[in-house]
């Protein structure tokens, strides 16, 4: 099950790569969000890698975190489950391909990522050359970077990051003073796994005769008040108790951390821009932060329709005892694939009507490739990790798009549109995934200070505006050294 939501997620939405035409929404065809949507596949495009490489049977060392995303590039054999097939034959066709052989690592996983951390900088630091590659936890690893333990990207032969198959914004994002440290895309499955969504349960709609949310998101004017409003009035008591828990119905089921984070990302918030030598400095948003950061509060703790939960909340969806709820887009097929009530997808709400686009926030699970300073094998883990995006974006992402989410998943002919929709708005910044080496200058306004049932912001930064500053010198100043 694990092996087919990552895989399967991952293909929907990857910010720089492209998914089939999207159908135009009946009642609008010249909605801007579908037009705006990411080109049809080019599965007969060709990647710029020359023919007749050879690289003599060399081992590839891949360094991964496990168990949350290992199948992203490890499967053992073929055995009838499509995503574990096409996995298994795109390894298969790119070993071939460059006569080299894939060695996956496992690593610690998120609970024990220190550990991993700590493996990185003992391979560089005795020079043992135990990985040739790193699929890094974005958390964390970007850290390494400033520490030096990483290849310029740009350097590596074969490499060629304009391709359809790697992501834009993390490419232009992560680039700093014409370094890139890291990279991601098709070659990436948990990239998609994490994306956040809001999922809206039709049943409850029709009974309590509410407005079609499709039409609002089409009509440009799905936005937080909006949301606000919908699911203000919905409560109900059920068990007669007089206090408001886990049994009673809400309009809304939500949870803090990464559910209120996303919030910065569909607000489309921006905290740095880059200077003339392509060098990050803060620009912080703050008015908007603030203001958004009441809302959230009010939300969560004066909106009588929502109820704040852990993980109880998917059980509350199922079970037709709230309206909508945030979640990720691996649901469906983990807490949703044997809900009876149908449900519908649609993406985090705009920050006001006059945001341009709808915006997806992205939980910071997603692996960023990075290749380690001492490697000594970069012709063919550049031409590895090109042949592997190129392969995944023809021959991986095609059939998860469409035989995955748009048959097994999907349950009316509109998902696909908000599934593109979603895709298209993916937000991933340099505050973002930077944030645990700033001051979780990101994180904060929203787990720091409506997480801890306060709406001051401002007071919020001000105490920690010298930590975060600072922080930004630091690793600017650390990540120019090391060159």
């Amino acid at each position: 099950m694990k092996r087919f939501i990552y895989l399967f997620l991952a293909v929907l939405i990857l910010g720089s790569c492209g998914t089939p035409d999207v159908v135009n929404n009946d009642t609008d065809p010249n909605n801007p969000s579908i037009e705006n949507a990411a080109p049809a596949i080019d599965t007969e495009i060709k990647d710029s890698l020359p023919d007749g490489l050879d690289f003599q049977g060399e081992t590839i060392n891949l360094y991964i975190r496990e168990p949350d995303f290992d199948e992203e590039f490890y499967t053992e054999s073929e055995n009838g489950d499509i995503v574990n097939d096409a996995i298994y034959r795109r390894n298969a066709a790119v070993e071939e391909r460059l006569n080299v052989k894939l060695n996956v690592i496992p690593g610690p996983g998120w609970q024990n990522y220190d550990m991993a951390m700590n493996n990185m900088r003992r391979s560089v630091a005795s020079d043992e050359q135990a990985y040739d590659i790193i699929s890094g936890w974005s958390a964390r690893v970007p850290i390494l970077a400033a520490e030096g333990l990483f290849l310029n990207l740009y350097g590596l032969k074969y490499l060629n990051f304009s391709e359809p198959w790697w992501n834009k914004s993390i490419t232009d994002e992560l680039t700093i003073a014409g370094k890139l440290n890291f990279a991601s895309g098709d070659i990436n499955t948990s990239l998609l796994g994490t994306c956040l969504i809001i999922f809206e349960n039709f049943k409850i709609r029709e009974d309590l005769n509410l407005p079609n949310i499709y039409d609002t998101v089409f009509d440009n004017k799905w936005t937080f008040d909006y949301m606000n409003n919908l699911v203000k009035d919905i409560y109900q008591d059920l068990n007669g108790d007089g206090i408001r828990d886990i049994e009673d119905f809400y309009g809304a089921g939500w949870h803090q951390g990464n559910y209120l984070v996303a919030f910065l990302s569909s607000s489309n918030v921006h905290m740095t821009k880059k200077d003339a030598d392509n060098i990050p400095y803060l620009d912080i948003e703050h008015e908007k932060i603030a203001a958004l950061v009441n809302k959230v509060y009010d939300f969560i703790y004066n909106n009588e329709g929502v109820f704040d939960t852990g993980q109880e909340i998917m059980e509350m969806f199922v079970n037709n005892r709230c309206y909508i709820s945030a979640g990720y887009l691996y649901f469906p097929n983990v807490y949703y694939r044997n809900m009876e009530s149908d449900y519908g997808i649609i993406p985090y709400p705009k920050y006001d009507e006059h945001q341009e686009k709808y915006m997806t926030g992205i939980q910071n699970g997603l692996h960023l490739m990075c290749v380690p300073k001492n490697c000594a094998k970069t012709d063919a883990v550049g031409a590895f990790m090109e042949a592997m995006a190129s392969e995944s974006y023809k021959s991986v992402t095609p059939v998860y798009f469409e035989t995955a989410m748009k048959i097994k998943y999907a349950r009316d002919e509109i998902v696909p549109k908000m599934l593109d929709i979603i895709r298209d708005g993916v937000d991933l910044n340099f505050a973002k995934i930077y944030s645990y080496s700033l001051g979780d200058v990101w994180d904060g306004p929203m787990r720091q200070v409506v997480g801890s049932k306060s709406n001051n912001y401002a007071s919020w930064f001000e105490t920690n505006r010298l930590k975060i500053e600072t922080a930004l010198d630091n690793l600017i100043e650390l990540m120019l050294e090391a060159g």
